[in-house]
């Protein structure tokens, strides 16, 4: 009974992926571990005003190890999927990113999500 509230259902977390992002070609070039870490930044999105995202070594320990999150973080940003927005590093803190080009929002509805 817990899972229905005032009649909705309540659906677990997720992160939507548009059916035209997995038929795109661009898309499809990506290695493996830039479209694991893309879906990983798109789930640590900030919906708020910012619009960025971070996500740490520590985050991804049992998901990728730091050199294939590097190589997955260059390919994005030389792919024009991820925008550097703030640059961190060891006393510097967390780097942030932007989504950019034509996946950067998602829509659904006719509203961006």
């Amino acid at each position: 009974m817990s899972q229905f509230k005032r009649g909705k259902v309540k659906l677990p977390p997720f992160i939507m992926v548009r059916k035209d992002l997995l038929q795109d070609v661009e898309w499809k070039k990506l290695t493996s571990g830039a479209k694991i870490l893309w879906l990983y930044l798109r789930n640590y999105w900030d919906y708020s005003n910012s619009k960025e995202t971070q996500v740490t070594y520590s985050q991804m320990k049992g998901i990728m190890g730091s050199k294939a999150m590097s190589r997955a973080l260059k390919e994005l940003l030389d792919n024009s999927w991820i925008e550097n927005t703030k640059k961190g590093g060891l006393f510097q803190g967390v780097s942030k990113y932007k989504f950019i080009g034509k996946y950067k929002d998602f829509y659904y509805n006719s509203k961006v999500v």
